[in-house]
Order: C-alpha cells, then sequence, then structure tokens
C-alpha cells in the first residue's frame, strides 16, 4: 500500500530543473502579461489575439504537465488581475463562470501540449508544431466554449474571434514554439520530459 501510495505522487513530485523553468516560464508570462508582447491588436470583439499562451505550452513540453499546469495557473492569475472586468463582462457578471474560463483553460494549455506531443516525439519538429496547435487552441475554445456554453456569450461571436485571432495566434505559436523546442532539445538533450520514454 506504501509502495502504490509512493508510486502515485512520485510523478507530483518536482526537481531542481523542473521547478527552475516553472520559475523562468512562470516569469515570461508575467512579462507578456504585463507588457504590449502578450497581446497583438486585431479588430473583433475581444480587440486583441493573445501570445500569453506560449510560456505554457513550452514549459508543458520541456518540464511535462505539471510544471505546464503551473505556468497556466501563472497566466491565469495575471490575466485574471489585468482583465477580471473583462472577464466578468463577457461572463454576464457571473464571477464563477468568469473564473472558471479565465482559470480551466489556461491551466490545461501546457497539459494538453505535453500529451500531444509525447505521441508525436519521434518526430520533434512535427510534435511541437502540433502541441503549439493543440495548446492554442485549449486557450482558445477553452475561454469561449465555457462562456458559450454556459450561457454568458452569444456563439455569433465565434466567427469574428476564429477568423482573425485563430490564424494568428496559431501561426506565432508555429513560429516561436517549433525552434524554440529545437534549440532546447539542442542544449538539454534528455532533459525534455516529454521526449522520455
Amino acid at each position: 500500500m506504501e509502495q502504490e501510495r509512493r508510486s502515485l505522487f512520485s510523478g507530483l513530485r518536482l526537481s531542481t530543473h523542473d521547478l527552475a523553468v516553472a520559475g523562468v516560464f512562470g516569469a515570461l508570462a508575467i512579462v507578456l502579461a504585463f507588457t504590449p508582447l502578450g497581446l497583438i491588436p486585431v479588430p473583433n470583439p475581444t480587440e486583441a489575439a493573445t501570445s500569453l499562451h506560449l510560456p505554457a505550452i513550452i514549459a508543458g513540453i520541456l518540464s511535462g504537465p505539471l510544471v505546464g499546469g503551473m505556468v497556466g495557473l501563472v497566466l491565469a492569475i495575471s490575466s485574471w488581475y489585468l482583465f477580471s472586468a473583462a472577464f466578468m463582462t463577457f461572463a454576464g457578471g457571473n464571477l464563477l463562470v468568469a473564473l472558471l474560463a479565465a482559470f480551466v483553460p489556461r491551466i490545461l494549455i501546457g497539459i494538453v501540449a505535453y500529451y500531444t506531443y509525447r505521441p508525436l516525439r519521434r518526430w520533434p519538429a512535427l510534435a511541437a508544431g502540433a502541441a503549439a496547435v493543440t495548446g492554442t487552441l485549449t486557450n482558445t475554445f477553452g475561454v469561449l466554449g465555457i462562456l458559450i456554453w454556459l450561457g454568458t456569450l452569444p456563439p455569433i461571436l465565434l466567427v469574428p474571434v476564429f477568423s482573425m485571432n485563430v490564424p494568428i495566434e496559431i501561426i506565432l505559436a508555429l513560429l516561436v514554439t517549433i525552434p524554440a523546442v529545437a534549440a532546447l532539445r539542442a542544449v538539454g538533450r534528455g532533459r525534455i520530459a516529454a521526449d522520455s520514454d
């Protein structure tokens, strides 16, 4: 019983390397949130396409789903601090819906990226690209999906958001994630969690 409990929690342990990755990419998420680098102006109801999710994607690939989730949590807290009024507006004044939309998708970004990369790890560029796309879509579909599913956002708003935001966010994610993961693989061979067997 003790051995089973130990093996269950062994996946939750973080190495010094994992903590460093969480710290660096968490700090990068904060920098993106508090500077214009994190939001790209586009003419639609949200008024911006985002690059805020990129540190969570890369952290998830580099150090696994727990670290990816932690960096996503940093992003969620930063987003809530800056944009809670917007979340509340889109959530129709419902605090619970606003919190779900702000936190759940962001925490899942790095987790989804890790589990997308894993089965494709023999082809690192393809794996990184697929992780970039699914991590990006987790963010966009997650936030808007929760708001639409819980009835606070009209589905008609999906058209401008998906026609303007999503292509920009996916292209940006591909342009950043593929070379970043390639560079990290080159300098830290054997230290990429999503590459390990």
